[in-house]
């Protein structure tokens, strides 16, 4: 069993924030709607916790219609970006609140007992007679997902809860939290604009566009098989390369082309290609400084900026008025001006309707 929303709209001021939306989350998933800031994946998320009801269709947790059941009377908890923990109560009582208040009445030893055991998994122990403004920010958010999952609740909804964050403890909760939540059953919807938090901890990946689910599943097979340009670009870390090109045939051969320098030959994907024009997609990391074989494209570019992040370098490329973004996994520094050469796998390619903006056809191999 899990959620399951059926053809939801959500009007605001007759502008549809969300537009007939289905999505299915099973018990187990840890699904993770990703989408840029105004996207509607907080509308999504609110509509699923009861704080907003739907203009229309029907939201299902476990085969019930909850549809306009209140957020109270639902079995979830909700953590905010903002660290909402109550000012005048201990780490240990903002834990304790809702237990205290819910339905379900529990012993003080029982109470005592949930607390604990979510505190040191979260790393919180030490803390638990400080006031929230004693403790760090990371310290905080920690204290609302401890008191989320000491709750007992079905399903825990997430929105951005690392965003204010800073960097390392950002990643630090990002590993602690995959960890936590494959132990604890039932489901987890997370939303997030960020597409590293899908990639390191999430089973699912909704990714929403302008109020539209666009793709929906498993981590990997949305990665790899991105159904629109906009997945592809936007699920992907760095972003991935798009770049409008035009086919052309040369010695019985058939091509796209970018540049005079890039061209990425299509031949055995003539019957899928109709058109004139499409995207070339090719994820950062599959782009190279060296040239690994001889069926390489080698073309050539201009530093724009090198990045050192962690322990990997981003380069962002010129070539002949493309901007190409490279991930290299190593730390090396480029000079900004310098000219360098850079090297495609033909056979790592996505190729993308300039007009639908549907994936056509692909040179990956899987």
């Amino acid at each position: 069993m899990g959620i399951v929303m059926e053809n939801v709209t959500k009007l605001h001021h007759g502008y549809k924030k969300l537009d007939n939306v289905s999505l299915e989350v099973n018990d187990g998933d840890f699904s993770v709607l990703l989408a840029p800031t105004g996207s509607g994946k907080t509308t999504l998320l609110r509509l699923l916790a009861g704080i907003e009801k739907p203009t229309s269709g029907k939201i299902y947790f476990d085969g019930v219609d909850v549809t306009k059941l209140s957020v109270q009377k639902r079995n979830i908890a909700m953590v905010y970006q903002q660290f909402v923990n109550y000012p005048s109560f201990t780490i240990y009582e903002n834990i304790a609140s809702p237990i205290r208040v819910s339905k379900e009445k529990l012993s003080e030893k029982e109470i005592d007992r949930r607390v604990r055991s979510n505190a040191e998994l979260l790393g919180i122990s030490h803390i638990l007679d400080h006031l929230p403004q004693e403790v760090s920010g990371g310290q905080q958010q920690r204290t609302a997902l401890a008191r989320a999952l000491a709750k007992g609740t079905k399903y825990v909804f997430l929105d951005e809860p690392l965003a204010n964050l800073d960097y390392k403890l950002r990643e630090e909760l990002r590993s602690e939290l995959k960890l936590i939540f494959r132990e604890k059953g039932g489901a987890i919807v997370y939303a997030t604009p960020e597409p590293i938090d899908a990639l390191g901890m999430a089973s699912h990946v909704c990714f929403i566009h302008k109020g539209r689910i666009l793709q929906y599943g498993p981590v990997k097979q949305v990665y790899h098989n991105p159904r629109y340009v906009e997945v592809g670009e936007y699920f992907s870390y760095p972003t991935m390369n798009i770049l409008e090109g035009r086919k052309v045939a040369d010695d019985g051969r058939l091509y796209i082309k970018i540049t005079d320098q890039f061209m990425i030959d299509v031949s055995s994907l003539r019957q899928s290609l109709m058109k004139d024009r499409y995207y070339l997609g090719i994820h950062a990391h599959a782009i190279s400084t060296n040239r690994e074989s001889d069926k390489m494209v080698g073309i050539d570019g201009t530093v724009q900026l090198s990045e050192v992040v962690g322990s990997d370098t981003e380069l962002h490329v010129d070539h002949e008025g493309f901007r190409i973004i490279v991930l290299m996994q190593e730390m090396i520094s480029y000079g900004i001006g310098e000219n360098i050469s850079l090297y495609l796998d033909p056979e790592r390619f996505y190729i993308f309707d300039v007009d639908t903006h549907e994936l056509c056809a692909k040179t990956v191999k899987e």
